[in-house]
């Protein structure tokens, strides 16, 4: 089966750290024959022979001993690979076994064609991908992309030039300028962690950062600076620069999600006076609504990251029958439960009791492909997709009206009624 993306793996000298980098590639793979490596050897011709073992997943491209860089490196494995997709990627980054779906994961933002490339979270990196940076949201639109590991749409990447090996850094800063300029768009996917020791390769090729001229000192810097904005004008280099300092709320479906699009778009949608949010937690979608969750008003919810208090007017398990007359209820809004249930179809069945008919059920679940379901929650016990929902739905005799992307990069909404008057 041909590769659907060729990892690239520029190494000099490194085996310390090149050997465990395409180990933990090998070993922790949640789809086999998903990747392909190219590992190009920049330097002395025995320093990869601890790769040479014959593995189908890995081709060692030699460059006759000549040190040819990051970026030649990269346009060395170009010339050789044809998959679709590229992943750049350091050799002293580490695949641990608890990531072992972080190329699936990343995939999954090549779904919308405008994204150009998608970079995971790491423990040293810049910017906003870095573990320590505190952000509102794991997944959003970036100003740049780190290259120790970006996964890039090929076709994207063949569309702005390939890599300019003339640089003498910034590589990743240049590339992230010229896919915005072409319209695509770059995606941090932080629920996804790749490792990187950092800096092993620039501090021995170049020197320590307290160096003249070592890699990370001032005057690296400040010649990788020079070259970028020579190449692309200062406007876009400070306004690259600027973003690792700021919110990255710089386009409409960020924006959307820092203020909740999904309860946006089932506002829009209740209908009539008797509206029930079932397992509010510590808000209502509807602030009239009747909130109903197992936890008490004003009670601290535990599982909650920051630990706030209930919203709930009615405590009840909502995987059992509703403390309210049958019929009486013109609208039941459920907001990421059916994933966590494990009998989702009987669950339906007692919320479509208390519905008038006419009445309205809003579902808003994770949506399977553009995120991945079940690993991203331990709590998770099914995916939906629409069509799976619709098919739920209609099975237990309620009418799918309406579905639609709740434009917040997880989830989708849908609409359906009780059969009867009033719908």
């Amino acid at each position: 089966m041909a590769e659907l993306v060729s990892i690239l793996i520029p190494t000099w000298n490194n085996p310390q750290y090149a050997q465990p980098c395409v180990r933990s590639l090998l070993e922790n793979q949640a789809t086999t024959g998903l990747f392909h490596i190219y590992l190009i050897n920049n330097g002395h011709p025995d320093s990869c022979n601890w790769a040479d073992i014959g593995h189908p997943q890995v081709t060692i491209l030699h460059t006759g001993g000549k040190n040819l860089g990051w970026e030649g490196g990269l346009a060395l494995g170009l010339e050789h690979s044809k998959a679709p997709f590229v992943c750049f990627f350091n050799d002293d980054a580490y695949i641990a076994p608890s990531s072992r779906m972080w190329l699936n994961q990343l995939l999954q933002s090549f779904k919308d064609p405008k994204v150009g490339a998608v970079g995971p979270a790491s423990n040293v990196v810049m910017g906003w991908q870095n573990i320590f940076t505190p952000v509102p949201y794991q997944r959003f639109s970036s100003k740049f992309l780190i290259g120790f590991c970006m996964v890039v749409r090929r076709s994207a990447l063949d569309e702005v030039g390939g890599v300019d090996t003339s640089l003498p850094g910034g590589d990743d800063f240049d590339l992230s300028i010229r896919l915005r300029d072409a319209g695509y768009k770059l995606m941090v996917d932080r629920d996804v962690f790749v490792f990187h020791h950092g800096f092993k390769t620039g501090e021995r090729v170049f020197g320590t950062s307290n160096q003249a001229g070592g890699w990370n000192s001032y005057e690296f810097k400040e010649k990788t600076d020079f070259a970028l904005i020579r190449k692309h004008g200062f406007a876009k280099w400070w306004e690259l620069i600027k973003g690792a300092y700021q919110l990255p709320r710089d386009n409409e479906n960020t924006v959307k999600a820092w203020e909740d699009s999904e309860a946006e778009l089932i506002r829009e949608r209740v209908q009539g006076e008797t509206i029930l949010d079932l397992g509010c937690g510590s808000s209502k979608t509807v602030e009239k609504a009747i909130g109903v969750d197992m936890v008490a008003r004003d009670e601290t919810i535990t599982t909650l990251t920051g630990q706030p208090q209930s919203a709930a007017d009615v405590v009840a398990d909502v995987s059992q029958p509703l403390p309210f007359e049958e019929g009486s209820v013109d609208t039941i809004i459920a907001r990421h439960i059916l994933e966590h249930m494990i009998d989702p179809i009987t669950a339906i069945k007692q919320w479509t009791q208390v519905l008038k008919p006419g009445g309205r059920l809003i579902l808003a679940v994770p949506l399977e492909g553009l995120v991945l379901s079940i690993p991203m929650n331990i709590e998770h016990k099914h995916a939906w997709t629409p069509d799976a929902m619709k098919v739920l739905l209609e099975t237990v005799g309620l009418k799918v009206v309406e579905q639609l992307d709740s434009q917040n990069g997880v989830s989708f909404i849908t609409v359906a009624t009780k059969e009867g008057n009033g719908g």
